[in-house]
């Protein structure tokens, strides 16, 4: 059975895109960049990126709500998963500003809430999504990476309403850390979670946050405590998957087995 696995954060800079990206690859998963300037896009395109990114006929995602059709994944190359790409048509949604696609309503608990076009007629972009991911990877019968913009809106709450397992990458850090348990108290109603130590640096700072974020009391049910993955400037540059080389070398070899690691977490091989 497929999974699906969001990777969330309302916290930037925490190297979400990146492990989406690699932990992708090595689950040979259709990744899904839902973030609307496209990181994992421009990393598994390069040089194209932009071309896809503003390719004529709009957001394959929103394109696929309104046809109520799973998407056509572009085929990776050299090592790349597959992937439903994101779109510049999905700056507009926080806006509203997609006339023909989507439209912002008050909801009947009195929350402004973001509709979209389907078949059936406008329907909440979170709620749509969601359940459409859970249709399209059933279609695809392939697990799913989802990449996320950081930060909270329809876009994280879809992910969140479709994936088995949600990763929240954390920084070890007086940056990153306070908002942590803010963020579990809020999506505690999911079925899964882990939670990274990611760019995890041999110093004083980091090894405070580590004692911290150790103490059975912090981490908050359903989630739990996945292996750290160390600052690595491989990992943080890497322009195609750890895996693909036949013989890695020591340092890639290393990187390499942390995210083979924090797969078989993902996969629930160690709980």
């Amino acid at each position: 059975m497929s999974m699906i696995i969001s990777y969330v954060q309302w916290k930037g800079g925490v190297g979400k895109s990146t492990l989406a990206v690699l932990t992708a690859a090595l689950m040979d998963a259709v990744l899904v960049d839902l973030e609307p300037w496209a990181g994992a896009t421009t990393w598994w395109a390069g040089r194209d990126a932009a071309r896809i990114w503003q390719a004529p006929g709009g957001s394959p995602i929103l394109g696929a709500l309104a046809k109520a059709r799973p998407p056509k994944p572009r085929r990776g190359k050299a090592g790349r998963p597959d992937l439903i790409p994101s779109h510049e048509e999905l700056l507009g949604l926080s806006s509203g500003d997609l006339p023909n696609t989507t439209t912002w309503a008050w909801s009947s608990s009195g929350k402004p809430t973001l509709l979209v076009s389907t078949p059936m007629g406008p329907q909440p972009l979170a709620e749509s999504l969601g359940t459409s991911i859970k249709v399209w990877a059933k279609d695809w019968g392939r697990d799913v990476v989802i990449d996320t913009p950081g930060g909270f809106g329809p876009l994280q709450d879809a992910a969140l309403a479709a994936c088995d397992v949600a990763v929240l990458p954390v920084m070890l850090d007086q940056w990153s850390m306070p908002a942590l348990r803010k963020m579990m108290e809020t999506y505690r109603h999911i079925s899964r979670g882990l939670v990274v130590p990611n760019r995890v640096r041999q110093r004083r700072e980091d090894n405070n946050w580590s004692e911290i974020i150790m103490d059975p009391s912090v981490i908050l049910k359903p989630f739990s405590l996945a292996p750290p993955v160390a600052e690595s400037e491989l990992i943080h540059v890497a322009t195609r998957p750890l895996n693909s080389a036949r013989v890695p070398g020591a340092i890639r070899a290393q990187a390499l087995g942390q995210l083979q690691e924090l797969v078989a977490c993902i996969r629930g091989d160690q709980l």
